[in-house]
C-alpha cells in the first residue's frame, strides 16, 4: 500500500509525493485507488534525500490530473 502525502498541480498533470515501498514504480506503472480508479505514472522524479534509507521510502511521481488527494491509499495494479 502507498499513501499520498503531497499533490501539487503542475499544468495538465499531478505531481504526487507517495509514501510506502515505491521500489517497484517505474514510468508506466499502473496505480489503482481504493475505488478502483487506475492511475497511471508518467514519470517518476528523482528525489534527493539526505538520508539513503528514505529513498525506498517516498517518492514523487507524475500523473495526468485525477481525483486523488493527500491522504488516499493507492496499490500497484
Amino acid at each position: 500500500m502507498l499513501t499520498v502525502k503531497d499533490i501539487y498541480p503542475i499544468g495538465d498533470a499531478l505531481s504526487v509525493t507517495l509514501e510506502g515501498d515505491t521500489s517497484s514504480i517505474c514510468n508506466g506503472t499502473l496505480l489503482k485507488d481504493t475505488d478502483g480508479n487506475l492511475i497511471k505514472v508518467l514519470s517518476v522524479a528523482m528525489v534527493r534525500h539526505n538520508d539513503a534509507r528514505e529513498i525506498k521510502k517516498f517518492t514523487t511521481i507524475l500523473t495526468t490530473l485525477c481525483n486523488l488527494k493527500k491522504g488516499s491509499e493507492l496499490f500497484i495494479a
